[in-house]
């Protein structure tokens, strides 16, 4: 997993995107934030989605364009993934996300 997520931190790096797919696990700010850190289906659930997202970006023929799509994430974040209290909620969320991020 270690390499998964050197891959994702080297991409995002390159890319100039932000994707947020490495959590802080030594101190977590939020209810989420401890979920993610707390169970490795939704710390998975979390990468997937990030490298979803950074394949969409890299895709998007545009400036402005990619800045809708990360304006959108982070409304997701925000609205939808934030909303979650519980991990069934965030695998739910995370699993319709990044379908939609691999679809769209």
């Amino acid at each position: 997993m270690m390499t998964f997520r050197f891959l994702l931190a080297a991409l995002a790096l390159m890319s100039g995107a932000v994707v947020d797919a490495a959590q802080d696990c030594s101190r977590p700010k939020s209810n989420v934030e401890r979920l993610i850190c707390s169970n490795d289906r939704v710390s998975e659930a979390n990468e997937r989605l990030a490298f979803s997202f950074f394949l969409k970006y890299r895709r998007t023929p545009n400036d402005e364009l990619r800045e809708s799509i990360r304006l959108e994430q982070r409304d997701w974040e925000t609205k939808v993934r934030d909303a979650c209290e519980d991990v069934p909620c965030l695998l739910r969320a995370y699993e319709e996300r990044t379908l939609y991020l691999d679809q769209n």
